[in-house]
């Protein structure tokens, strides 16, 4: 009997070793393909401005003041399978070319001083941007994981390009490094 016991034990040993062989194996190959979604802000000339790795689902904010009715508007996104949501948008006046119809696929809420547009299923992977100045049309992004950025100041009367894109893990290192960068206090978009 206790002749089989010690059979039982390098049995289990050999077992547990291959179990974090393939265990290890599996991380190897299928973690470097995992895609991680990616947010990059690039100007005219294609040079990237900005660019960080993106939680999916997670959220950032474009808020500026609209230049005809000079009134506060948040733009709210969310970026999900490499693609750009229009999540929700907050304003305090409809006329001047703001929105002023419930989406299909949305819901209008009135929640004081905010008329608030939700859903609508509008999903880019691109957006152009208009960049204001601190006289008109001044915006302020929320962009994780930056923080709040001025972009009104650091490249005022510039059209840039927003893009969600879906990258290999294996290659966000290297976005890490560059979302490491620029939260930093170094970086010149930090406020």
């Amino acid at each position: 009997m206790s002749h089989e016991k010690g059979r039982k034990r390098p049995r289990a040993f050999i077992f547990t070793i291959c179990r974090a062989a393939v265990i290890f194996f599996c991380g190897a190959v299928i973690i470097p393909e995992l895609p991680v979604n990616c947010l990059s802000v690039s100007g005219d000339d294609g040079r990237v401005i900005l660019s960080a790795p993106m939680r999916m689902g997670e959220l950032f904010t474009a808020e500026y003041i609209h230049s005809v009715q000079l009134t506060p508007v948040v733009d709210e996104y969310a970026v999900l399978q490499g693609r750009i949501w229009g999540w929700r948008e907050l304003t305090m006046s409809h006329n001047a070319g703001l929105p002023f119809a419930e989406p299909e696929h949305g819901r209008f809420v009135s929640d004081a001083p905010w008329m608030i547009i939700q859903g609508g299923r509008r999903a880019e992977e691109r957006i152009a941007y208009r960049v204001g100045t601190s006289k008109f049309g001044r915006n302020v992004w929320l962009l994780p994981p930056f923080g709040e950025i001025w972009i009104h100041e650091k490249i005022p009367s510039r059209r840039v390009f927003i893009e969600a894109s879906v990258k290999r893990s294996g290659s966000a290192a290297a976005i890490n490094q560059t979302a490491e960068a620029a939260a930093s206090d170094r970086h010149p978009f930090i406020r």
